[in-house]
């Protein structure tokens, strides 16, 4: 899933998404440009340097139906079409 940043993923934004990602079993990654991150790894999602309207892949390994869901209602993205 694309999705675009609302505002930086900053500590306090990048905690919100550790907790997010950490309450599914599945395994998650953030994928910024040619970088790509542990979604539940603080200082792997701080690494990537995420800013409003950047570009996001989210990977989930098994795809998880409710993990869009969650990112959406969260705040911290919105729906892309790039």
């Amino acid at each position: 899933m694309i999705v675009k940043a609302t505002a930086p993923i900053f500590a306090d934004r990048a905690a919100k998404l550790v907790e997010l990602t950490g309450s599914f079993q599945e395994s998650i990654y953030i994928k910024k440009g040619d970088r790509t991150a542990d979604g539940k790894s603080f200082l792997g999602i701080i690494a990537l340097s995420i800013y409003p309207d950047d570009p996001i892949e989210i990977i989930c390994d098994p795809p998880s139906t409710h993990l869009k869901d969650k990112i959406l209602s969260s705040g911290l993205f919105a729906s892309c079409n790039a």
